[in-house]
């Protein structure tokens, strides 16, 4: 028994695949390769479009933000210049002065106009 269990006896010769077989089996592979790439495009397509759907989204949460923003400060600069306004009223600026500063109508005679020098 010089021979090993499975192994190739004398007068018997080991065939290889056919090729048939071998083209089948890269044919198989290659299909189950082309439907993961398929796949994996899909998937990265899908996720492409979520992304974006989410962007838009976030975006248009941002502009109406600022939309809010813009209308107060508009409503601010609306109300500051009317403060503006009141403040520089001539009546108040009178009041002003005789309360706080103690200032007094001028009495006649007290104030004196000077000309303006002409230039020849």
């Amino acid at each position: 028994m010089s021979q090993a269990i499975g192994g190739v006896g004398p007068g018997v010769s080991v065939a290889s695949r056919p090729a048939a077989r071998r083209s089948r089996v890269r044919w198989e592979s290659w299909e189950l390769l082309s439907g993961v790439a398929l796949g994996a495009v899909i998937l990265v397509a899908a996720l492409l479009y979520v992304w974006q759907h989410i962007s838009v989204v976030r975006l248009g949460y941002a502009i109406e933000r600022l939309r809010e923003q813009q209308a107060a400060l508009i409503q601010e600069d609306k109300m500051l210049k009317l403060e503006r306004g009141q403040l520089r009223s001539l009546r108040r600026v009178e009041e002003v002065a005789r309360r706080r500063l103690g200032m007094v109508t001028p009495k006649p005679g007290q104030v004196v106009l000077v000309p303006e020098p002409t230039v020849q």
